[in-house]
């Protein structure tokens, strides 16, 4: 029987009430809950002083225990959780995470690389750098799609109505592909292209080719061309979602670049910081 994995990406502040919310969500059958309990280890910090190049280096005393008492609060936490998957008869596994927040983002991308989708835990978010780390490390360093803002397991791979937002990029392009198995089980699929330009490689009508395509799934599939009338790409697609009643938001990530979208902002970052809409990234 074919079984998706699922990965969840949570922090030791994690409750077991979110944990139970997260196993109640899983469908009937077919679904394997992975959990993945990060924590960020506090910097090594030091100091120097005298001549250099033959001033000491000075370590605080007592820096090996705060990183060892971090370690040990998230395999403390993964042990909790996996009981909680233990005691609910879920087919699942839980893993750890912990290093310095530079190399954060290698050690989730390494455990989410063998997932079929990744949902981050909403409240990461208030780690906002371990929260980067691994978006990014998922984005950037797997071919696997990230969830953000999810109810659950259950509102991603069986979402009932998704809006694949359409712009003709690489980055959307693979979204869709990762996005197949959810928009061929979907009720209905809104292809929505913002501000469509006929003059473009699409031809006359863009995003047809894409319904097209997607038709010859199974999928029943509403195409719909809308102007952005000045407003930022981000905003249109939230504002749109709302009026169609789309519970999941499927979208190329970062079509440009991280740097260009953290100074200047950009439609991803808007997608990104909102909690309003669920989301499905990739890149």
């Amino acid at each position: 029987m074919d079984r998706l994995t699922a990965l969840i990406v949570v922090d030791a502040a994690c409750s077991d009430d979110r944990i139970r919310h997260y196993i109640s969500s899983l469908p009937a059958d077919g679904v394997h809950l992975s959990v993945l309990v990060v924590g960020a280890a506090p910097s090594l910090p030091m100091w120097a002083y005298g001549s250099a190049p033959y001033g000491p280096i000075i370590f605080p005393e007592n820096w090996h225990e705060t990183y060892q008492a971090g370690g040990s609060e998230v395999a403390d936490r993964a042990d909790v959780i996996e009981k909680l998957l233990q005691a609910a008869g879920v087919a699942g596994d839980v893993t750890s995470a912990y290093g310095e927040i530079s190399v954060l983002d290698d050690q989730i991308a390494a455990r989410a690389a063998l997932c079929d989708v990744v949902l981050i835990d909403p409240a990461l978010a208030q780690a906002e750098l371990t929260f980067q780390q691994a978006l990014e490390g998922v984005l950037f360093k797997t071919p696997v799609a990230v969830a953000l803002n999810a109810a659950g397991v259950d509102g991603v791979v069986q979402a009932k109505h998704p809006m694949l937002a359409w712009d003709g990029s690489l980055p959307a392009l693979r979204a869709l592909h990762r996005a197949l198995p959810i928009l061929r089980q979907a009720a209905q699929v809104t292809v929505l292209v913002i501000d469509p330009d006929p003059h473009g490689p699409e031809g006359q009508n863009p995003g047809s080719d894409v319904a097209t395509w997607l038709t010859r799934h199974g999928c029943n599939v509403t195409l719909q061309q809308s102007p952005s009338a000045g407003q930022d790409i981000g905003h249109c697609l939230l504002a749109r979602a709302a009026e169609i009643g789309t519970d999941l938001i499927v979208m190329g990530a970062y079509v440009h670049s991280r740097a260009r979208q953290r100074i200047l902002g950009g439609t991803t970052q808007i997608m990104v910081s909102q909690t309003d809409r669920a989301v499905l990234l990739a890149h």
